[in-house]
């Protein structure tokens, strides 16, 4: 084998965005009337490199839950959601929001982000 397995950084908070276009706004470039991407807040907080839109995945409940529930259908869950799940249920967290950075995004900083940085979990796409 010797290949790393390709990670994802589980961001989750509750009661920041009023709406899914504020979500959007926060975590998406904006571009300039040039085409230039001007990066978004999540990417200077969290030093975001290899943007692949394709392998962002976030969730908005109306109320606060359990990240169980909130990443319910999110991708390659057998990997990796249980263990995430367990450390937001050791951290008490119950979120309305919850944002998923797959490879092959690249954080260098993912705990500066403004959100709460649930963990960075290995997971298989077999």
């Amino acid at each position: 084998m010797g290949n790393s397995l390709p990670v994802v950084h589980v961001f989750a908070c509750s009661g920041r965005f009023a709406s899914w276009e504020a979500l959007q706004a926060y975590l998406s470039p904006a571009y300039t009337e040039d085409g230039d991407a001007v990066p978004s807040p999540f990417f200077v907080e969290t030093g975001l490199t290899h943007y692949e839109p394709a392998c962002f995945e976030s969730a908005m409940l109306a109320s606060p839950a359990p990240l169980a529930q909130l990443l319910d259908g999110v991708s390659y869950p057998d990997s990796w959601l249980a263990q995430a799940c367990a450390d937001a249920d050791g951290q008490h967290l119950l979120a309305d929001t919850a944002v998923c950075v797959f490879a092959p995004n690249q954080l260098a900083h993912p705990e500066r982000s403004s959100l709460r940085h649930v963990g960075s979990y290995c997971y298989c796409v077999d």
